[in-house]
């Protein structure tokens, strides 16, 4: 199957902190599924359908403003209460660009507001394709992702031909013909499954008789620490969570040299093996609520935070952590701004498919997990605390992650993150 791999890909098991996720947009429309092919087999629309060579740009300040509001507008749309949150915002703007090459009028609008700012899709598909494909992967820190696209197989209607065509350019998606029947679904799990290493199994729980086409994103993320913890900095220690309930947990001690502090919250930056990836923390300020403190956030802000670090001694605490969430991504992207998509009567996807039935977004899936530990490379040859220790004598700032926090993994060329959360408890 056709997927894009950033420079050097490989899978592995993990070694450090390893985020897999999956991104899926349902679209539906009220055609019967009775004229479906008895086939089981997957049929290949992409023969005669070869990626093109298309100009791919870095994204400029103004769309990485845009993406970082989109990543930040999403997180506060999903927390609430107490419960742990994760997210890929550049998984799901992946799944949702590709859906957006089919729309048009006033439902491609709201989806480029949304999105990225207004920016036109030409310069979404050029500068998004751009930035995932400069996105590094190494030995030590492998990133991946994949994209795909399946149709339910009804004659006399067919995909067109330039939605295939674009979405293979730029973000070089598969494109799959199939019943959508009990195979299909296994075919669609199993492409999930593969894609993420087995650490999201299923992605769909069923296919409904209404579901014309699912656009898939699978993302996966595996990083050694640039400094590995050693037995002696990790120890015992109590994480309040945001109920007010005390949990046992191991800490992770260690010295940073970036320091955040937004006034509301302060944190640090742990960059990950080959300095392509970090790890960032924000802790509120005690009488913040994590609540109150993500609902203040903006995208500017946060690359205004990531970009102004002060370079200091930070000793910083990090309790070991993981967990899963899956969610409907629909009410959130309804309330920033994306409602024609997701209506059956005003939703416009008539650059999709041929003839045009009434598709809309049916539904936006997504599944994450995350593991923290103290895994990474060997100390020995990582000369950054070293090399610190010979510094002028500073007073260190000290961050101890022993309550709600929010935290990312960023592009550190960019400050983007590709991964966001919320961890307001450890089990």
């Amino acid at each position: 199957m056709s997927e894009l791999k950033t420079r050097r890909g490989s899978r592995g098991r993990n070694r450090g902190a390893g985020v897999f996720l999956v991104a899926l947009a349902v679209l539906t429309g009220g055609m019967s599924s009775a004229c479906a092919p008895s086939s089981t087999t997957p049929q290949d629309l992409m023969a005669g359908l070869m990626p093109g060579a298309v100009t791919t740009r870095t994204p400029d300040d103004q769309f990485a403003a845009a993406v970082a509001d989109f990543s930040i507008g999403l997180l506060q749309q999903q927390v609430s209460g107490d419960k742990n949150v994760l997210l890929s915002p550049l998984s799901v703007e992946l799944a949702l660009a590709m859906t957006a090459n089919g729309a048009s009028g006033e439902t491609l609008r709201q989806m480029q507001q949304v999105l990225a700012g207004g920016a036109d899709i030409a310069d979404i598909n050029a500068m998004l394709a751009g930035f995932a494909k400069g996105l590094p992967s190494t030995a030590k820190a492998k990133f991946h992702l994949a994209n795909s696209i399946w149709y339910r197989q009804i004659q006399g209607l067919n995909v067109k031909p330039k939605f295939l065509q674009t979405n293979a350019d730029y973000y070089g998606a598969g494109a799959y013909a199939a019943p959508f029947d009990k195979a299909t679904l296994d075919a669609i799990n199993a492409w999930v499954n593969d894609k993420t290493n087995g650490m999201v199994p299923k992605i769909v729980d069923e296919l409904k008789p209404d579901d014309m086409m699912v656009l898939l994103n699978a993302l996966a993320f595996d990083a050694e620490w640039l400094d590995q913890y050693q037995p002696g900095q990790i120890a015992d220690g109590v994480f309040t969570t945001a109920s007010g309930a005390k949990q046992n947990a191991k800490f992770m001690a260690s010295g940073e040299w970036r320091y955040l502090d937004d006034g509301k919250a302060t944190g640090f930056v742990k960059p990950y093996a080959d300095n392509g990836y970090n790890f960032v923390a924000l802790l509120p300020n005690k009488g913040v609520s994590i609540t109150d403190y993500v609902a203040s956030l903006t995208g500017t802000g946060w690359l205004r935070t990531l970009g102004s670090a002060e370079g200091t001694s930070v000793h910083a605490q990090l309790p070991q952590f993981s967990f899963s969430y899956d969610t409907s991504l629909v009410a959130a992207l309804k309330a920033m701004g994306m409602t024609d998509a997701c209506d059956p009567n005003l939703a416009q996807f008539g650059d999709m498919v041929t003839p045009p039935p009434p598709l809309y977004i049916g539904d936006v899936l997504h599944s994450t997990s995350i593991e923290v530990t103290p895994v990474g490379t060997k100390a020995g040859a990582a000369t950054a605390v070293e090399m610190r220790a010979g510094a002028a004598p500073t007073i260190p700032k000290v961050v101890t992650l022993d309550r709600p926090f929010v935290f990312a993994i960023t592009d550190a060329a960019t400050n983007l993150p590709i991964f966001i959360g919320v961890t307001n408890t450890l089990a």
